[in-house]
């Protein structure tokens, strides 16, 4: 009887054995494919704020060269004031808009 228990007992730490390597050789191997999926969604979202402080800086550009433009056409013609006025509200909307998204 004392035989058979440790027979079975082996059987169970032997079965218990291999059930742990083939886990084992589960998780090596999707390793890779797991790190690869954290780097791209890492990826993912530096792309993303990238493409949203792109997008601010373009905006930001416009903003000023259209204020640029309002001087220049003051200059030329002395007569748009307008212009003028139009164009220091949206850079201070811009730069109140820089504040809150800074």
């Amino acid at each position: 009887m004392i035989i058979v228990s440790l027979v079975v007992a082996a059987a169970f730490i032997g079965f218990a054995l291999l059930v742990w390597q083939l886990v084992d050789k589960i998780r090596a191997a999707r390793k890779p494919k797991d790190d690869l999926a954290r780097w791209q969604g890492e990826v993912t979202g530096k792309l993303k704020t990238d493409k949203e402080k792109i997008e601010y800086l373009e905006e930001g550009q416009g903003v000023m060269l259209r204020g640029i433009n309002a001087i220049i056409s003051h200059e030329i013609n002395g007569n748009s004031v307008q212009s003028l006025k139009d164009s220091q509200q949206e850079i201070l909307n811009y730069l109140t808009h820089k504040e809150k998204t800074a």
